[in-house]
């Protein structure tokens, strides 16, 4: 019998489709490139204009896969690793599939770009750190020329490997795809996890767990053959992957992607790709809606027609009823409708998906009283001003088991009561590459009182915070960047709401609040703006100061700081530690400061 912390979910039987019942995404495409639609498009490109760069059908999707596949046993073994970059166009979807079809571990990193193989960047160190710990036996490149051109600074003494191959090239695909291709319980990729650069962890995926994940959010969403994928997330993030990659190949469905640099650069791309199709799904961040809203202009909303968008998935930290609420306002005239939005909950140890709000069924947002969650308990409240509004991420896919556990005693907790989210899933991943200390620990979590339990149950422990109401779940942070003062919880995005909304000079942009050092009690609020009018800026840091002291028994420290200054990792999050480090050591310079502790304000 199931306890009062936990939420299930029993998966119908999905309608039996071409690729749909496939136990592995290789097996899907081939599938796929043997079905009925075997010649009409499965995946598009489109360039910084949003027109068409390319398009593959399975069949060609297929032979692209095989040829390289085949090139790529000449360079290594299966099992053995691929650096598989975000190549432009459809190379990567050739790149990714190409390693599976070898038997081969993909491994999605970023872009490579000329100045990032200096080893003067960030990325670099992040790229030369994934390398030395997965140890790669090769690194895909666009063409024979890249393959040529490709310095061996970035990973010494790997072979570098043409994705498009020659005419005619020789090449026994007979024996393809390699028998791991076709292994549920076989490793496909190694995802590594956003976050420090120099210590990247790489989420050991299995084949079947991406089957599994993506079938569960083809069913939630009613993810079909006459859907289509519009997206800009980068390949090398799981969100990107998942739903880009994975999700037609075992839907049915077909996708239209562009460059995260396009989207970034002119949004009106994804919206108009969006319109151009009869039934779309979508995922994206929080941020994606708030820049549609801010850089499409309100007279430019009305010649988009968004009525054709069914799902908009919206799965980032944190999920903001003010941003969905904003676009839906935004583009009326568009005719999107705000039911459209399907907020959710994810994490790459888990392929992805945890949570989902069905499509169009209404958000689910309940205003919670402050005081009561710093004390671990959920409580309804009518006052807006000791409330936090928080967004739920749905109920949990298919197959799925979740609990609310407290992260000390692992014990699990009742509805409306504050703990760590577990996570039981066929998505859960077997672990962190060659880190098998700390895999058992994050990976093989127990609940309290059930070592003996004949099931053999375990959870991926998440690391996040959250409970359950009614079944939804609501997330309110993340453990680590917990606000402990006097004793109670706070959450840091609570205090860096507070800051965004004290004053116009903030709106609309980002936050990021930590505490300080025991020595140096109290909160630090960095939060950026456009504006660079002293005086202005003055009055905007003491509004926020305020604000946030209001809030959170303590002092309260502010800075103001240039747009897109806050460290974030590759799916949006803020990177709150990283942004401590930053504004102490001096390299984030505040263009204004206040605080509490001082007479004077700002600086």
């Amino acid at each position: 019998m199931n306890t009062p912390t936990e939420a299930t979910a029993t998966r119908a039987p999905a309608e039996a489709h071409t690729g749909r019942d496939a136990r592995t995404i290789v097996e899907a495409l081939i599938a796929r490139a043997q079905g009925p639609d075997a010649d009409r498009a499965l995946v598009t490109a489109l360039d910084a204009a949003g027109e068409v760069i390319e398009t593959l059908t399975p069949v060609e999707l297929d032979r692209h896969a095989r040829a390289l596949a085949a090139a790529l046993r000449r360079t290594g073994r299966p099992g053995d690793r691929v650096i598989v970059p975000a190549l432009p166009g459809l190379d990567f979807h050739i790149g990714f599939l190409g390693c599976l079809y070898a038997g081969m571990i993909a491994v999605p990193v970023p872009a490579f770009r000329a100045a990032a193989r200096t080893g003067t960047t960030s990325r670099a160190e992040r790229l030369s750190a994934i390398c030395g710990d997965c140890t790669p036996c090769a690194v895909l490149v666009s063409t024979q020329q890249d393959a040529q051109d490709a310095g061996d600074d970035l990973a010494p003494g790997v072979e570098w490997v043409a994705v498009r191959r020659p005419e005619g090239e020789p090449g026994d695909t007979s024996a393809l795809p390699d028998p791991l291709a076709l292994d549920p319980a076989a490793t496909a990729l190694l995802q590594y996890t956003s976050g420090s650069t120099g210590d990247p962890r790489g989420v050991v995926v299995g084949h079947g767990n991406l089957v599994a994940n993506q079938a569960a959010m083809r069913d939630r969403c009613e993810v079909e053959p006459t859907t289509t994928i519009v997206s800009w997330l980068p390949f090398f993030h799981d969100m990107g992957l998942c739903t880009a990659v994975v999700l037609p190949l075992v839907s049915g469905a077909t996708t239209v992607t562009m460059e995260p640099a396009t989207f970034v650069r002119d949004p009106r791309v994804w919206l108009r790709a969006i319109s151009a199709e009869d039934d779309v799904f979508t995922a994206a961040p929080d941020f994606a809606y708030d820049i549609c809203v801010n850089r499409i202009p309100a007279q430019e909303r009305a010649t988009i027609d968004l009525s054709t968008w069914r799902v908009a998935v919206n799965g980032s930290e944190p999920v903001r009823a003010a941003t969905q609420r904003r676009f839906a306002e935004a583009f009326r005239p568009s005719f999107f409708r705000e039911e459209v939005f399907s907020p959710g909950f994810g994490l790459a140890e888990c392929t992805l998906a945890v949570s989902l709000t069905p499509s169009l069924v209404p958000t689910v947002v309940g205003l919670y009283d402050r005081e009561a969650l710093a004390e671990g308990k959920a409580v309804v409240t009518t006052v807006a001003d000791e409330g936090i509004e928080l967004v739920g991420c749905g109920t949990v896919v298919d197959d799925v088991r979740v609990a609310i556990v407290d992260p000390q005693t692992h014990r699990p907790l009742a509805d409306r009561v504050v703990g760590e989210i577990w996570v039981d899933s066929p998505g859960n991943c077997g672990g962190y590459w060659r880190r098998e200390e700390e895999s058992a620990g994050i990976f093989a979590a127990r609940l309290a009182g059930t070592d003996g339990d004949e099931s053999g149950r375990t959870y991926v422990r998440t690391g996040d915070l959250g409970f359950l109401d009614g079944g939804e779940l609501f997330i309110t942070g993340r453990i680590k960047d917990v606000l402990i003062i006097g004793g109670e919880n706070y959450f840091p995005q609570d205090a860096e709401a507070v800051a965004l909304d004290a004053h116009p000079a903030f709106a609309q942009q980002r936050a990021a609040a930590w505490p300080l050092s025991e020595d140096d009690k109290g909160v630090a609020v960095v939060v950026e703006t456009i504006e660079r009018d002293p005086e202005v800026l003055a009055v905007a840091v003491r509004a926020a100061g305020i604000a946030v002291a209001k809030v959170l028994p303590t002092a309260v420290s502010v800075y103001a700081v240039p747009r897109n200054k806050v460290p974030r990792t590759t799916s949006g999050k803020i990177r709150r530690r990283a942004c401590a480090e930053q504004v102490t050591s001096g390299r984030l310079q505040p263009l204004a400061q206040w605080s509490s502790r001082r007479t004077g304000g700002a600086a």
